[in-house]
């Protein structure tokens, strides 16, 4: 074997116990009971978490957006990932106007080409509604991306999808064997409330949520849900924030709709009451923080598996660039970074809380991403023949989130000062140790893109 891990316990989805794994080639070859498997290199696990490293399956780097761009590149935001367990993640690809998806796909390969630390996928996001575009949802499904990114809002930016625009293209998603996915908010009901905001001279952060409220999500979903079923299609919600949309997504689920949801960290641990805060303008995000009522009905509906993601939406943006609008919410640039801490808290928030169990989190963060998005079983479990991509976890590691002590460039963090119990030790991405103890060991340009296929 090229590496041994001895004595961990390893985690999985289905199960957790105390074991050796083998690695040879970059790949899982062997998993047995303690002091069976010898190797050239040892890494002594004792009273480490030993699980398939994470998938954040929703992040943004080197996105325009606004009047700006969001701070992380592919190098920096890869690397915060590494540092954080996270040895996959997939961004996204947001079609211009006029171009077919295959100009802009190209063009965003070349961003990330050279640069990323982990391997690395892209979701397809189509803006333009044309035979064209529509025609090229096979040949891209058949290049590997099989799942795609249709906006309910953002009208101004000219990515917002019409109702008959939704249903041709859950009915082409599922001719060829993809998935569609959907930002879910109802844009006429946030333009209405804006206006009468900016009417009134409501310009504070502390307007940002509520100009984006609860119903324009919950109504969005009840209509994309309505046509999934109209179409008997497939559709994944990003960045769920209500509890009601949970309870609509599990509803769904029961009558057989084919519905998968996925949630954020900061949806979970953070509220609306950070817009009232001093500084309450760094956290404007789309969709925005709701009440904890909502936090805890998320949390339940993981536990019970009516959402089966936690993703980070990663969109990262300087103090600067979030200050320079802070008296008028509807420019300030909207997202909030989170890739490297999407682990840590899951763990000390949700386990080590007891809101779900560690296998659980296994399969929120690691197989059940896999699962959904064509990764498994190369990625997202520990089986022999998948990838040694692993994520050594010191249960007991406390320390308090800053953004000095974070990888990625954005100089805030929306967890700053939170107390987390468990940090990443090692990150190994194909059986390379990248990540050990606070320091890379490995550079930017290793990572690859994956190409995935749907089953």
């Amino acid at each position: 074997m090229d590496l041994i891990i001895k004595n961990g316990t390893i985690a999985t989805s289905a199960d957790v116990f105390i074991g050796d794994l083998g690695i040879k080639d970059g790949k899982i070859a062997a998993i047995s009971e303690p002091g069976v498997l010898s190797g050239k290199t040892e890494i002594e696990a004792k009273g480490m978490i030993v699980m398939p490293g994470a998938i954040d399956a929703h992040t943004h780097f080197e996105l325009p957006i606004m009047d700006s761009s969001t701070a992380d590149d592919f190098e920096s935001g890869s690397k915060a990932c590494a540092a954080g367990g996270v040895t996959t993640f997939i961004d996204f690809v947001t079609q211009t106007k006029g171009h077919s998806l295959f100009e802009d796909l190209e063009a965003r390969q070349s961003q990330a080409s050279g640069k990323v630390y982990i391997d690395y996928s892209l979701h397809m996001g189509i803006t333009d509604f044309t035979e064209r575009s529509f025609n090229e949802i096979k040949p891209v499904i058949d290049y590997g991306i099989p799942s795609f990114k249709i906006f309910m809002a953002y009208s101004k930016e000219g990515w917002m999808a019409g109702d008959g625009d939704l249903i041709k293209v859950l009915e082409k998603t599922k001719a060829h064997g993809g998935l569609m996915g959907i930002h879910g908010e109802n844009q006429s009901i946030i333009d209405s409330v804006t206006e009468q905001f900016v009417k009134e001279g409501k310009l504070t952060a502390n307007w940002h949520g509520l100009s984006r409220p609860h119903h324009s999500e919950i109504e969005a979903l009840k209509r994309a849900i309505y046509f999934t079923d109209l179409t008997r299609s497939k559709l994944y919600i990003f960045h769920l924030t209500t509890g009601e949309g949970a309870r609509l997504v599990a509803e769904a689920q029961a009558k057989g709709i084919s519905v998968i949801a996925e949630t954020c960290p900061h949806y979970l641990v953070l509220d609306e009451s950070m817009y009232y805060k001093d500084e309450g303008w760094l956290y404007p995000s789309c969709p925005p923080l709701r009440n904890r009522f909502d936090a805890e009905v998320l949390w339940r509906a993981l536990e019970m598996g009516a959402l089966k993601v936690v993703a980070t939406d990663h969109c990262s943006f300087t103090r600067a660039q979030k200050e320079k609008h802070k008296d008028n919410f509807t420019l300030i640039p909207r997202g909030l970074p989170g890739c490297e801490t999407l682990l840590p808290i899951l763990y000390s928030e949700g386990v080590k809380k007891c809101r779900i169990s560690l296998s659980r989190m296994v399969d929120i963060l690691s197989t059940s991403p896999a699962r959904i998005f064509g990764l498994y079983p190369q990625k997202g479990t520990l089986a022999i023949g998948s990838d040694a991509d692993i994520t050594i976890l010191d249960p007991d590691k406390a320390l308090k989130i800053t953004a000095c002590s974070l990888h990625m460039k954005a100089d805030f963090s929306p967890y700053e000062g939170m107390e987390i119990y468990g940090w990443p030790k090692f990150t190994i991405s194909r059986g390379e140790v990248i990540y050990r103890d606070g320091e890379f060991i490995s550079t930017a340009g290793r990572g690859e893109f994956v190409k995935r296929y749907l089953v």
